[in-house]
């Protein structure tokens, strides 16, 4: 059967059920090899992490476009739209082609759904295989592939092997899932690791370390650790433009990069490091001209992103775990010294919510509390319970709608968005602008 773009999102959302985890590689295995194994079609920068993972993603494919290589990349979640998932060189998958591809996997689908629940494949996995087709059908030189959710049975670890593997960093999140301890989380992310394939990490509390290590050595892959084999130190710090020194296989000064944050230091450092292998390994050559060029370019929506609108300057973040809150926190101080923000805030139920709260509340000022437009969202009620330990200004309004324009015409000139990747994503829209469906639920 045909459909329209809005009927195929649809589709995915409700008929490959969003937000339901099938772990396990067999269904994406045998999903693969009906539709002709597209993972094998080109070289893969593959990445997974706690946080950092979508940084070091978009910064690694921004400067492979700009060598002229032609860049896949495959990111969740997204904030501007579905089609952001897919890219190529920069630009979103076009309407018409995730239609084309549907109907492509759709008898491989129905055979697979008709063996059972077990067997039918998820919406990541759907899209994990879209993906993969798509960058095949492109003929792409190389596709740079974020994880989903951990490493050893995430779906985009179907692959055999990569050019570069990248661990950014482990902590508490997933939990349910992963581990209850980061080294046990480190055990499943280093799953992603392939055998002889160089792998490249930010990770350095030593006893997380030593987990990744291990599985290196078992796999006789080389492992390239942040400050022990490559560092940045950072010069400067403002919006937009932050300048450091790399020091990797060669040295690199004042290199500048559009992303905000002390921490996008070391995620830039991880992108180079990886860089620099993958341009080995194709035989290639990283030029500096290009690389600068490109660090200036990349587009990381919803990570400390400054919006200014009707007059109101406007910060979005996702922070939805406590490691990242603790840096949001950090970035708050850098950018904003002595400052203290409006904070509106949501979460998602899987998150814990009061340890991100117990971060940022010493940057808060005001806190409005709303719901998340997601199914698994925390009543707002019960998260403002939470932020009232931690700060004496809080209310509630459970329509995220109403609550984003409440800020917009109070009298605060700058407040932040936080908590949930998916409360940034359908702020944003609505401060943007844009209109097209992105069929969440």
């Amino acid at each position: 059967m045909s459909r329209t773009y809005s009927q195929t999102i649809d589709y995915l959302y409700n008929s490959r059920p969003y937000g339901q985890i099938k772990y396990g590689l067999y269904r994406i295995r045998e999903l693969l090899e009906r539709l002709g194994n597209p993972q094998k079609a080109c070289p893969i920068v593959h990445i997974t992490g706690t946080n950092g993972k979508g940084s070091v993603a978009a910064t690694i494919a921004t400067v492979l476009t700009f060598h002229g290589l032609k860049t896949g990349l495959n990111i969740s979640p997204h904030i501007v739209s579905f089609r952001e998932r897919i890219q190529l060189d920069g630009h979103f998958i076009k309407e018409d082609e995730v239609v084309h591809l549907l109907e492509e996997m759709q008898p491989a689908l129905e055979k697979m759904d008709a063996k059972g629940e077990e067997y039918s494949p998820s919406f990541f996995e759907v899209v994990t295989a879209m993906s993969f087709m798509y960058y095949r059908e492109k003929q792409a030189d190389v596709a740079v592939v974020e994880v989903g959710l951990g490493g050893r049975f995430d779906a985009s670890n179907i692959i055999d092997s990569a050019l570069v593997s990248i661990i950014t960093s482990v902590g508490l999140d997933h939990m349910n899932i992963l581990g209850d301890s980061e080294e046990k989380i480190a055990f499943e992310k280093s799953g992603i690791i392939k055998s002889g394939c160089p792998i490249v990490t930010g990770v350095t509390r030593p006893s997380v370390l030593r987990v990744i290590e291990e599985t290196a050595r078992n796999l006789n892959s080389p492992l390239y650790a942040y400050w022990r084999d490559f560092n940045a130190t950072g010069r400067s710090y403002s919006t937009n433009d932050n300048i450091f020194d790399y020091y990797g296989d060669r040295t690199l000064e004042n290199l500048h990069i559009n992303l905000t944050g002390e921490h996008q230091t070391m995620n830039a450092a991880i992108s180079l490091k990886a860089l620099e292998l993958s341009f080995g390994r194709l035989g290639l050559e990283m030029r500096e001209e290009a690389l600068r060029k490109a660090l200036g370019r990349i587009f990381w929506p919803g990570r400390f992103e400054v919006m200014h609108v009707q007059g109101k300057e406007i910060v979005l973040d996702g922070a939805h775990n406590p490691e990242a809150a603790k840096v949001l926190k950090k970035t708050v101080e850098r950018y904003y010294p002595g400052q203290r923000l409006t904070i509106l805030f949501g979460s998602l139920d899987d998150k814990d919510f009061e340890s991100n709260i117990r971060a940022l509340a010493p940057v808060a000022d005001r806190v409005v509390v709303c719901r998340v437009p997601n199914h698994r969202s925390v009543h707002p009620e019960n998260v403002a319970g939470v932020w009232k330990r931690y700060a004496s200004n809080v209310e509630y309004i459970d329509s995220y709608r109403e609550a984003l324009d409440s800020l917009l015409k109070g009298g605060e000139k700058r407040f932040l968005i936080c908590g949930s990747l998916y409360l940034v994503s359908e702020l944003r829209n609505i401060l943007t602008g844009v209109k097209e469906y992105a069929g969440r639920r």
